[in-house]
């Protein structure tokens, strides 16, 4: 699977559906990473809960989520920008799907209880790239913030 799923990032966008959806599912993997790893320190609970995001969000078994994670590392280790990324997210998603993936990332910034200002301005960059607005990137961040709240009530 991994190396298909390879072979489709670097081929040009075909109209096969299941195609498309593995370009969008890695795509979403690496901005996902990339939050991840903005502030210098890469934990465990962040790789489980791309993990749990992948399989919620794309409805995949956690041996599939397993190897998207795997090939996300290798292709973002080896990309020099987030344009391909971002250009698949537009591509294949409608604004409710983006402001999802923009929920999606506040929950990975938060879920090691602290937001650092390089996530901070990463997540400025992808909320623009994705075409979001501002007002759109802060009502995610509120939404994750009050599920947080609720959740330790």
């Amino acid at each position: 699977m991994l190396k298909r799923i390879v072979e489709l990032l670097a081929s040009p966008a075909k109209t096969e559906p299941r195609q498309g959806e593995q370009r969008i599912e890695l795509a979403a993997s690496v901005l996902l990473l990339e939050i991840a790893h903005a502030d210098g320190d890469f934990h465990q609970d962040e790789e489980t809960l791309i993990g749990d995001l992948l399989e919620k969000h794309f409805h995949l078994d956690q041996e599939t989520s397993t190897e998207l994670l795997e090939l996300a590392h290798q292709v973002r280790m080896e990309s020099h920008d987030l344009h391909q990324f971002t250009r698949e997210i537009n591509n294949g998603f409608d604004q409710l799907e983006k402001e999802k993936i923009m929920e999606a990332l506040w929950r990975l910034v938060y879920v090691d209880g602290r937001l650092d200002r390089y996530e901070e301005a990463l997540l400025r960059q992808l909320s623009s790239l994705i075409g979001l607005s501002h007002r759109q990137m802060i009502d995610a961040k509120l939404k994750v913030l009050a599920l947080m709240k609720d959740a330790d009530s």
